[in-house]
């Protein structure tokens, strides 16, 4: 069966306009509607990433403030760390009395005998020696006086004798890391004795290889003497 438009022309192509715009407003409304929906998301995102940032922006601020209590604690190890290898450094620079005697006990030839010694430690070679805030400065002169001192008498079967085993402790002395420009300074003949012998032996200290702390540098050295 035929279908039959009875409408006018005229109202068949104001219809099919009205329908157009309508189609055309739809398609308006679904755009907007969609445009809403991808701003709704990326503000959602924003609002997301925004917040883990304040978060980890609060977080950062919780650390700093940790940082800054435990910044004290931070000094404080480094200066014990300091202090512990001053104090490494100190007692690595002693001068150990009574190895240095026992040493040169032990190299006494038998008819040698020491009557006086003296030794004293030069400043270049005691921690603080130096420290201005003790008033203690300290000067650095080599040579100037002795560190050791040995006094003693010789007593052999003859004068040669006695002379030889003094020549003897000078060579034994001489086997000491501890000491150096060694010298025989006197030897006389003790009255009354004709066999023995007076002497006295002079000798220096040898430098640390690092020269220990608030201590003044040591000066050079031009052995002489025995070394």
């Amino acid at each position: 069966m035929t279908r039959i438009n009875l409408l006018p022309p005229e109202e068949r192509s104001r219809a099919a306009r009205e329908q157009g715009l309508l189609l055309a407003i739809v398609g308006l409304i679904v755009l907007v509607v969609a445009l809403g929906a991808v701003y709704f998301m990326t503000y959602r995102q924003v609002q997301t990433k925004q917040t883990q940032i304040n978060d980890v922006s609060a977080q950062i601020d919780v650390a700093n403030v940790q940082v800054a209590a435990l910044r004290p604690y931070q000094t404080m190890q480094l200066q014990r760390q300091a202090m512990a290898t001053t104090a490494a450094q100190i007692l690595n620079s002693r001068v150990i009395v009574s190895n240095v005697l026992e040493e040169i006990g032990l190299l006494i030839p038998a008819n040698v005998s020491i009557t006086q010694l003296t030794l004293n430690v030069p400043p270049y070679m005691v921690a603080g020696a130096n420290d201005s805030s003790t008033g203690a400065a300290a000067t650095t002169t080599f040579g100037a006086n002795a560190d050791l001192t040995i006094t003693g008498d010789s007593n052999g079967s003859s004068l040669y004798a006695s002379h030889d085993q003094v020549a003897t402790m000078l060579t034994q002395l001489g086997l000491m890391p501890q000491l150096m420009n060694i010298k025989l300074t006197s030897a006389v003949d003790v009255p009354g004795f004709p066999n023995d012998l007076s002497y006295t032996i002079t000798a220096n200290l040898r430098p640390f290889a690092t020269t220990p702390p608030l201590a003044p540098t040591a000066p050079s050295i031009t052995m002489g003497g025995g070394q």
